[in-house]
């Protein structure tokens, strides 16, 4: 079962040409600045996402692929958007300790590393509002869809 998992999650990632892929510039703890333009900031984060995207995309893949450990304090995590609108997911730990803001394109997925813990995710998809709140302890695959 776990080899077919792994194939899953390969096939996923080669699907989206994630190996010379993007990874998102996020600082957890600090508050992102409210950017009036939700395309602009989605650019901005894009743009920063770029930066070291191969090591961060061969850490999640050494993540998902070896058994985590329990007391490792990140997990990763995938989103998928299958609609024609760019989004960010914002999530937000009930704590407040940590703050992300995810680009994920159009008919895209996007990977990420982030702490374990309870959140808050919110986003805006094609102006339907998204909202959940998890307990982010494990590999979280997400898929985002306008209905």
């Amino acid at each position: 079962m776990k080899n077919v998992c792994v194939a899953a999650l390969l096939f996923l990632f080669i699907q989206c040409d994630v190996l010379p892929s993007n990874f998102p510039v996020y600082q957890p703890g600090t508050p992102t600045a409210v950017i009036p333009n939700e395309n602009k900031e989605f650019a901005d984060l894009m743009e920063k996402d770029q930066v070291n995207k191969k090591q961060k995309t061969a850490e999640v893949l050494t993540y998902l692929l070896n058994d985590p450990e329990p007391e490792d304090p990140y997990t990763a995590t995938v989103i998928e958007n299958t609609s024609n609108c760019n989004i960010i997911v914002r999530l937000v730990a009930v704590n407040g300790s940590q703050i992300y803001n995810l680009p994920i394109p159009r008919n895209g997925k996007n990977h990420f590393k982030i702490a374990k813990g309870n959140y808050t995710l919110k986003s805006n998809v094609c102006e339907a509002k998204y909202y959940s709140q998890k307990s982010i302890t494990e590999p979280l695959i997400l898929k985002l869809t306008a209905n």
